[in-house]
């Protein structure tokens, strides 16, 4: 009898294991449908408990990201690692929470960039958003955060 509980409590375990995994799946791709606001990603990059990183579309050459971009941003232009700067080439990980940064918020960059990254979201607006909203902005080249920093990047 005792054999049979065992059994039936692994069965129980199993079934709602494999329930977890499939709503954790169902909340990630919902969570990716839905763009965030520029408020509330400066109110999450403000925040050093939550692990965000913030991938910039936008060319890198022709003065888009080099005249203005959110703080620790990493340049990865159109999703393509070739065309990112050297220093940024290995600062873009697949396992941490993304958001995406285009010009406008250009919902088709999503559909190009989900497959590089677990979690992902893009940006509402786009910069331009991000400037209207008068958040604070970053120019000039991609420097890498400095090992041990620690907190957002804002």
């Amino acid at each position: 009898m005792k054999r049979f509980e065992a059994l039936v409590y692994a069965a129980v375990l199993a079934v709602l294991s494999l329930m977890l995994v499939a709503e954790g799946r169902r909340a990630t791709k919902l969570a990716a449908q839905q763009a965030i606001a520029p408020k509330a990603l400066y109110a999450q990059l403000s925040n050093p408990k939550v692990q965000l990183q913030v991938v910039d579309l936008r060319d890198y050459d022709d003065d888009h990201f080099l005249d203005a971009h959110i703080p620790g941003a990493i340049p990865f232009p159109g999703c393509d690692l070739s065309r990112a700067p050297g220093r940024a080439r290995d600062r873009a990980y697949p396992y941490v929470a993304t958001v995406l940064v285009t010009e406008s918020g250009d919902p088709s960059a999503l559909a190009a960039c989900a497959s590089h990254f677990g979690q992902v979201r893009l940006l509402a607006g786009g910069m331009d958003a991000w400037s209207n909203a008068n958040l604070p902005e970053d120019t000039g080249d991609y420097v890498p955060p400095k090992a041990g920093g620690g907190g957002g990047c804002l």
